[in-house]
């Protein structure tokens, strides 16, 4: 054996030393991700490939009399083995990593070890390395080596390395020959979450209604209080709250993904994705256990109106419980998923000098190829002794054409007040029943609520207005779909928004 250069050995030994000084912590489980080069078939030949960088050639030529690497299986004498295993981050952070390498021991000092060589062949990080012998292959014997990267012997955690460079040399000097290398790289999990009503925590399901979630709200200019209807003809911002700290894996990982926001139009049931337009989406990072406000710009608002919005945190970290099939029900991925969150609060304000508002509310069918059969329900949240708006106010419905026709006068607490028209009368809420929905149709039902604005009428109120109806996923039961909440201010000026 010859020409053994000794400035390898100075750098495993000094990484061991160093390494031992910083010990880092990392929890957390996720699906695995398992990097194979070379193939395990005992040595046989033909040889395999290696990949090594740029970097770590110009490393091995400017220490070793041989430059280049040997392939696997190649067990002829001095030169060295290196590979390298890239793009390790592509799924987010490195929570754990183990390397399993099928090594022949042709050498009586020969070691292993990983590095991190810069292009240029100059290391980025401080590496890692020992004497195969110490690591279980005594000279003249084969065998393989089995390596938890964050309880490396001496100590040493590398993992803070991997994710700080994303990638890994692999070494081996310098007469030994390598059958294959694997390389299994665990993502951190993460478990981010949005609210979906005050009372959540991030498990699933959550309990209806899901549709008025706390942590969306659009402002009209940056840094609003409280949640305004979207503006059209100039720029609105959509604020959500994430949260990495939910119920389904341990609190302690820093999260990164993507933050998408969409609308519809406002109304009860919604179809993933067909009714739903993009805002706009942002990179996010999220350190360990921390709540924090986001802002996607909204710079297309399509018309005057009102709109229902979809937030979708998506990261590798953290995958959806129930995966989003085409065609399915917006409410059902919403309670089944916490990375979803979804808002439909419109904002009413009455005064003496608008003393009533309009709105479209659209009653969508969920099934695809069969009519189906919807109730839409006025409700009346949080009522706990305080008047309600139908005490101090007017809520009419006038439903389309085609569901008037249709539709036999059945329910409770409205009266028909004209052609197409009904008033809700009890102060509790209503209910109209076996509206007749066309297959996958979206019809729309006119909402006008009004008020004699006087100083006793004055007050804040809400009103929901939700759709029942079958779905797909669930096609014989009428249960509730979605909805909109109207939070509705009676006297106080147009401009001025409740919180």
């Amino acid at each position: 054996m010859h020409h053994r250069q000794s400035h390898p050995r100075t750098t495993f030994s000094s990484a061991i030393t160093l390494l031992a000084l910083v010990a880092f912590t990392w929890s957390g489980t996720a699906q695995a991700q398992t990097f194979t080069q070379g193939i395990a078939d005992n040595f046989v030949a033909p040889t395999e490939p290696v990949s090594p960088s740029a970097g770590m050639l110009s490393y091995i030529t400017s220490v070793y009399s041989v430059p280049g690497s040997r392939p696997f299986d190649d067990a002829s004498g001095d030169r060295w083995f290196a590979t390298t295993f890239t793009n390790l981050r592509r799924n987010g952070p490195i929570c754990g990593a183990t390397l399993r390498m099928t090594v022949r021991n042709l050498g009586s000092n020969d070691s292993m070890g990983f590095m991190f060589m810069g292009p240029g062949g100059t290391p980025l990080a401080t590496g890692w390395g020992d004497s195969l012998p110490n690591l279980g292959v005594a000279f003249g014997a084969t065998g393989t080596i089995n390596l938890n990267l964050a309880a490396l012997p001496g100590a040493v955690n590398l993992i803070p390395t991997l994710n700080a460079q994303g990638f890994v040399d692999v070494i081996v000097q310098d007469d030994s020959a390598v059958d294959f290398v694997s390389l299994t790289v665990t993502q951190c999990r993460v478990d981010v979450y949005s609210k979906d009503t005050l009372s959540d925590v991030g498990n699933t399901p959550t309990v209806d209604p899901i549709w008025v979630s706390p942590d969306i709200r659009v402002c009209q200019t940056l840094g609003c209080v409280g949640h305004q209807n979207p503006e059209f003809g100039q720029p609105n911002y959509v604020y959500v709250t994430l949260r990495n700290n939910g119920p389904l894996v341990p609190v302690g990982n820093p999260a990164s993904g993507t933050l998408l926001v969409y609308y519809t139009g406002s109304g009860g049931a919604a179809v993933w994705p067909t009714d739903w337009a993009p805002i706009g989406s942002i990179p996010v990072s999220l350190a360990a256990g921390a709540t924090q406000e986001f802002f996607v710009p909204w710079t297309t608002v399509p018309a005057p109106g009102h709109y229902c919005l979809l937030t979708r945190w998506v990261s590798a970290q953290d995958p959806m419980t129930l995966v989003e099939l085409p065609g399915s029900n917006t409410l059902n991925n919403t309670r089944w998923n916490n990375n979803l969150a979804w808002k439909n609060i419109n904002v009413v304000n009455l005064t003496s000098f608008a003393p009533s508002s309009e709105f479209d509310f659209r009653l969508r069918n969920l099934l695809r190829d069969a009519p189906g059969t919807a109730a839409l329900e006025v409700r009346i949240p949080q009522r706990t002794g305080g008047p309600s708006f139908l005490q101090r106010g007017q809520l009419i419905l006038t439903l389309p054409q085609e569901l008037w026709a249709r539709w036999q006068h059945q329910g409770t607490g409205f009266e028909v007040v004209g052609e197409r028209q009904v008033r809700i009368v009890n102060p509790n809420g209503a209910r109209l029943e076996g509206l007749t929905l066309d297959p996958d149709g979206a019809h729309h039902v006119g909402v006008r609520f009004s008020a004699q604005v006087t100083d006793a009428d004055q007050g804040k109120f809400e009103v929901e207005l939700v759709q029942h109806s079958a779905s797909q996923e669930n096609p014989t039961k009428v249960e509730e779909a979605g909805g909109v909440r109207f939070d509705i201010t009676v006297g106080q000026p147009a401009n001025t928004q409740p919180k």
